[in-house]
């Protein structure tokens, strides 16, 4: 029987806040804080504690209307007609040198929309050592997080260098505005021992004139490892997802490319590939990293998010930024990046794939058994359903609340008001290209749904929607097998070869199916048989990239020998990306 989220322990994630403090209660905000420093939107207070009404407001927004959706956008009335905002939408409270052994009070002033903490060890260079928030107390005394977690969950929000946790995250602090009071945040190392470089605490709030969402904007900066996706598909994709996204538009969107280096991805290389965000322009900005392939534990992933939340407001960490891979198939790489930037804003699964766990909603429901009923599970059409559902992507109240309250984007405080301009960036950042204005998104973009995959007909209903589905990274960081998830639904690899050579199937589907079975190839008293087959779809010119990527990647699982005999083969193949990913997988 399906229901509310059982009872239990769960590792914890992270949401996003943000909040603007009024100008009036910027001298209340500082002499709370602590010793804290406080940045209003790039410039600070005057030393008289005064409103600082003489900052450089401009809007320069187009007016934009938010469509009303599923997903709950279209509340927030115009995007950007009006002029400059009266009081800052994001602030910043800073402070340095924090001690773990006790607890920072951070006051939230009336109209709160929300908060995001980030704890951060000030290194010379990004941090591999262990930091975190450890607890979050609120007005009451009600603790808000505790040991690194939210009870039922499965993240923790600590980091490699840098941790971030955020209310609202819950849904009994999801109704906006935000309690006013002091709140305690405590950090912690989870227990490694004492630290060697300082600590700082960033507390970064969200508001508007009366506690309401208006709006505002998302500024983008992506980036395309080697020949991952094009330009020009990068932008549409990143336009038809978060245009109207929870009531939000689309502000600047900047290309960079990175290296062939970068085009595949495991999880040892994922907090380097993050540090290449370092100089992107904007605070707050979305960093988006397109990669061909992903790897390692995260194989067969489609989006990745280093932490729940991660973070928009600073650059070259280890949480700045969401990693996919685009299959060019419009309504899925549209799930897949709404999907990954609900987990950098704070939202978890609705349900995990074991399903003892999942979100602290009060208005999401819960699957009570994955493994057999996930296309009959009460959350299936949800957007932060773990396997992508049936992709129509619907959002709750409280997870539309969620988004809103982050540091995710340049607010607007005032119904038909302006979005607020971006923040400068960090003083020891190098200066970064001119922005690069989207263009209308492209027409005739084809429309796909799982349950129109006729090439998986042969399949288990389970295995044909896992195989057309989103996989997510941070299911697969806790420990779900993707493959293994196939042969559970009855998926072998005859079938699955069956997929990987049908021409009318998607090329991700097929690629996740002869991916999957090379690795199902090990377990095939046929293996040799499998394993020829895929090198011989994997050296096919006339297979799409991805599909033969698939191939390689199925080989390279089944037999290490069949990998370097296969690269040998595709040396100097007409397609540099199948022949570099060959040579990279024999190599491992």
């Amino acid at each position: 029987m399906d229901g509310r989220k059982p009872g239990g322990e769960r590792r914890a994630t992270q949401v996003r806040g943000g909040a603007l403090l009024a100008a009036g209660a910027l001298a209340a905000l500082v002499a709370g804080a602590c010793g804290g420093r406080v940045v209003v939107d790039g410039f600070e207070p005057p030393p008289d504690g005064s409103d600082g009404s003489g900052g450089s407001w401009s809007s320069g927004d187009t007016a934009s209307s938010a469509p009303q959706g599923s997903s709950g956008a279209g509340q927030g009335g115009s995007i950007g007609e009006g002029g400059a905002p009266p009081i800052p939408p994001l602030v910043k409270e800073e402070h340095d040198n924090v001690d773990i052994d006790g607890a920072v009070p951070v006051t939230i002033e009336p109209g709160t929309l929300g908060f995001t903490a980030v704890a951060e060890i000030m290194a010379s260079s990004p941090s591999f050592e262990p930091i975190g928030i450890e607890s979050i107390r609120g007005p009451d005394g009600r603790l808000l997080a505790a040991d690194y977690t939210i009870a039922g969950t499965m993240a923790a929000f600590f980091n490699q260098g840098i941790g971030a946790a955020a209310v609202p995250q819950t849904g009994a602090d999801a109704s906006a505005p935000l309690a006013p009071g002091v709140y305690w945040i405590k950090l912690g190392n989870g227990g490694v021992g004492p630290l060697v470089e300082p600590v700082r605490l960033s507390v970064w709030h969200r508001r508007t004139l009366d506690g309401r969402f208006h709006g505002g904007k998302i500024d983008i900066n992506a980036f395309i490892a080697g020949e991952a996706v094009s330009e020009q598909y990068m932008r549409r994709a990143l336009l038809a997802a978060y245009e109207g996204y929870v009531g939000l538009g689309v502000g600047s969107i900047n290309i960079r490319h990175l290296g062939s280096e970068w085009e595949f991805i495991d999880d040892e290389l994922l907090p380097g590939l993050l540090e290449q965000t370092a100089g992107a322009p904007g605070r707050p900005a979305l960093n988006v990293i397109a990669v061909t392939a992903f790897g390692g534990s995260i194989v067969q992933a489609s989006g990745v998010t280093p932490a729940v939340p991660s973070v928009a407001v600073e650059h070259g960490t280890h949480l700045s930024g969401i990693v996919v891979t685009l299959y060019e198939e419009p309504s899925v790489d549209s799930f897949i990046l709404r999907h990954e930037l609900g987990h950098l804003a704070g939202l978890f699964h609705t349900t995990e794939l074991d399903a003892d766990f999942g979100d602290p909603l009060d208005d999401t429901e819960q699957c009570s058994n994955m493994r057999s009923r996930r296309e009959r599970c009460p959350d299936f059409g949800n957007l932060m359903f773990p396997t992508g559902g049936d992709f129509s992507g619907t959002m709750t109240p409280q997870q539309t609340a969620i988004v809103r309250a982050s540091a995710l984007y340049r607010g607007i405080v005032e119904q038909g008001g302006g979005a607020a301009v971006p923040l400068p960036a960090d003083a020891d950042t190098p200066a970064s290209g001119a922005p690069i204005a989207p263009p209308t998104p492209g027409e005739g973009a084809r429309s796909f749904a799982p349950d129109r995959l006729a090439s998986t007909a042969a399949l288990p209903p389970h295995a044909a929607a896992l195989l057309a589905g989103h996989f997510c990274g941070q299911s697969a960081a806790r420990g779900a097998d993707f493959d293994e998830l196939l042969r559970a639904a009855g998926a072998d690899a005859d079938r699955l070869l069956a997929v990987g050579r049908d021409p009318g199937a998607p090329a991700y589907v097929r690629a996740r199916a002869l991916t999957a079975a090379g690795r199902a190839a090990t377990r095939s008293s046929a293996s040799a048989r499998v394993i020829a087959e895929l090198q011989a779809l994997a050296a096919d010119p006339r297979l799409p990239r991805r599909a033969r990527l698939g191939a390689v990647e199925g080989v390279a699982s089944a037999s290490p020998a069949a990998a370097r005999a296969l690269a040998a083969r595709l040396t100097a193949d007409a397609d540099g990306v199948v022949e570099r990913m060959a040579t990279r997988a024999a190599a491992r």
